[in-house]
């Protein structure tokens, strides 16, 4: 008996060492709250999930605002940014933000989630990958499921419907960051030099620069031509395992923006060494929070 308490005493102590460390003495942390709406656009007819993730000391009855993150692929991306937000929170890592993962349904089959991400992340029509054996076969797919080029009215699901959304529920600032991987890192990509003052902080995370002949690149040099500024945070990284299709082109656009010596634009890349396009999500995520919402030392 006499044991085990002293233990007891042992293990207080080292926590109240450990809360001293972190600048928390005396205090008890707070978990972040996470909850979760469905969404049905009138845009086009889907239904989303929308997963938020709030700072720890959220309070609907004060007046304190926060910048919004919004998260592709939220039915995978979100947990992994919900959880990994909780441990920096901890240790007052980044700054204090609301996280939203804006999802397809998934739970019983692959497919719906990858129809929808085909159709809403692409920017433009590809029907020779929409008919692709590469995609089809792996997913089990139907001919004629694949449906390209409805990035367009998915920006606008997120303009007038999703933001509007979370502005009315939540104490948003108006500061919007918008994050994504694979064709999500090509969404984001595509905001980047299509919509402004609309985002102002970028996670392009192994990005689909490929997509139809890669076309990004045109529309960079067109952006370009037009502008001196890029009012912009951006982050973006790769697996070094993802291949040159992948890593080459990544290097190649953040090049093309550093040549501009665009106005406004702080641009950081990072490659992963020894991720693949999968692995490499969770760090890439990770270090998109550290990057764009990191509290400066």
């Amino acid at each position: 008996m006499i044991k085990i308490f002293l233990k007891g005493i042992q293990l207080i102590v080292i926590l109240t060492f450990a809360f001293e460390a972190m600048g928390q003495k005396n205090l008890v942390p707070v978990i972040n709250q996470q909850e979760k709406h469905l969404l049905l656009s009138v845009s086009n007819g889907k239904t989303y999930n929308l997963f938020v993730s709030l700072p720890k000391h959220y309070d609907a009855s004060d007046s304190v605002r926060y910048p919004v993150l919004y998260l592709l692929d939220g039915s995978f991306s979100f947990p992994i940014a919900h959880a990994t937000r909780t441990l920096l929170d901890m240790f007052g890592e980044i700054e204090d933000l609301i996280i939203v993962g804006i999802g397809h349904e998934w739970e019983r089959s692959y497919e719906p989630w990858m129809t929808n991400r085909w159709e809403d992340y692409t920017p433009s029509s590809d029907p020779k990958s929409d008919i692709s054996p590469a995609y089809l076969q792996y997913f089990d797919l139907p001919a004629g499921s694949l449906v390209s080029g409805g990035g367009a009215v998915f920006l606008d699901v997120i303009r007038t419907e999703i933001i509007p959304f979370i502005d009315s529920h939540y104490h948003t600032s108006g500061d919007r960051g918008i994050s994504g991987h694979s064709f999500g890192g090509l969404f984001a990509a595509n905001c980047l030099l299509t919509v402004s003052n609309l985002f102002s902080r970028f996670g392009i995370l192994s990005p689909s620069f490929w997509w139809n002949r890669d076309e990004i690149f045109d529309q960079e040099k067109s952006f370009s031509a037009k502008n001196s500024s890029l009012d912009a945070q951006v982050f973006m990284a790769v697996g070094s395992l993802e291949g040159p299709s992948m890593n080459t082109k990544m290097s190649a656009f953040a090049d093309s923006l550093q040549s501009r010596n665009y106005q406004g634009l702080n641009l950081t890349t990072h490659i992963f060494e020894n991720e693949s396009h999968n692995s490499v999500v969770a760090a890439s995520i990770s270090r998109t929070l550290r990057v764009l919402y990191g509290k400066k030392p």
